[in-house]
């Protein structure tokens, strides 16, 4: 994809092509913030447009070094992210010492099709301390024609002095109209792609999930279930509560998150049935369950006990005036 093509992050692309245009572009960049907006993809427009030699600058969709970038395989893109940390060991979290090591000695040589290397690190909030310290030395001696794109949910964990040394470029979550034109463009229905845009939170990872069979079937049981919680005797409750939270890990806070955003549209719904009653204590109950459910998404953000959260949460929403 090129630059141009990108929607949804119209400053951080026409910033970026501003810089091209004026060769003025840093030779170290900070793409930060929330997942699935696009930043990664940008990442590798950005590479495209550097390597392109029918539209410098920009990129097209017909030359190889484009395709090749398109395709992971040009020999002046160095990717380092998860699924190369994970071919060194297969059950590590986190991007390596070894990574950063590679990636400076890769743009130390000279360029094969190019005369401008390209290095992208993604997640770059997984780099350890020791990778963090690696990729320092880097870029306080960057090598000649090479830029550095780190991309990250969360620049605050890179060092100081890495970020000190780094142009960052913000990215904004994405506009429910933008994922919406993007999930029909990939062959969703238009109703069934503003309903799953509606519930994305400005992520089009998070829509890719939502639009998955397996998400549809856990949001029809979770609204089902959430509908007949002020019978619920209190052991099925707390079971509810013990199976919300159950796992471990990356895979959990997964889970989690989609099932906030499944509780939170359920509440969004009885929101919307409570403004149409027009009744003023209705709607103070629907609004207080919103702000009950939206309260326990951030606890559970920042690693509050799963368990008790959902429990608290639970006994709150059983109450028939919270």
């Amino acid at each position: 994809m090129k630059l141009q093509e990108i929607l949804g992050q119209d400053r951080a692309r026409e910033h970026l092509l501003g810089a091209l245009r004026r060769d003025r572009l840093a030779h170290a960049l900070i793409f930060s913030g929330p997942g699935g907006v696009g930043k990664r993809t940008m990442a590798l427009a950005l590479a495209r447009a550097l390597f392109c030699t029918t539209a410098p600058g920009e990129g097209c969709d017909f030359c190889e070094d484009c395709h090749l970038v398109e395709a992971g395989t040009h020999p002046d893109l160095q990717i380092e992210d998860m699924d190369r940390a994970r071919e060194e060991r297969a059950t590590t979290r986190q991007l390596s010492i070894t990574q950063m090591r590679r990636l400076r000695s890769s743009l130390s040589l000279r360029g094969i099709r190019s005369r401008r290397k390209v290095a992208i690190v993604e997640p770059a909030e997984k780099l350890t301390a020791n990778a963090q310290n690696a990729l320092l030395k880097t870029l306080e001696e960057p090598p000649a024609a090479c830029t550095i794109v780190l991309v990250t949910t969360n620049a605050d964990a890179l060092l100081s002095t890495i970020r000190s040394r780094c142009q960052r470029v913000l990215f904004a979550p994405l506009l429910t109209a933008t994922i919406e034109e993007l999930l029909v463009r990939r062959g969703a229905e238009r109703g069934q792609a503003a309903a799953i845009a509606a519930l994305a939170g400005g992520s089009l990872d998070q829509a890719d999930r939502l639009a998955s069979d397996d998400t549809r079937s856990r949001a029809d049981e979770l609204r089902g279930r959430l509908d007949q919680l002020p019978s619920l005797p209190i052991p099925d409750l707390l079971d509810f509560a013990a199976e919300l939270a159950r796992g471990k890990g990356d895979e959990r806070r997964e889970r989690m998150a989609l099932d906030s955003t499944i509780f939170l549209d359920w509440a969004r719904g009885h929101m919307v049935q409570a403004a149409e009653s027009g009744d003023a204590e209705t709607i103070r109950s629907a609004l207080g369950r919103l702000r009950r459910i939206h309260g326990t998404t951030r606890d559970l953000e920042r690693y509050a006990n799963a368990q008790l959260s959902w429990e608290s949460l639970l006994l709150d929403l059983q109450r028939p005036r919270l």
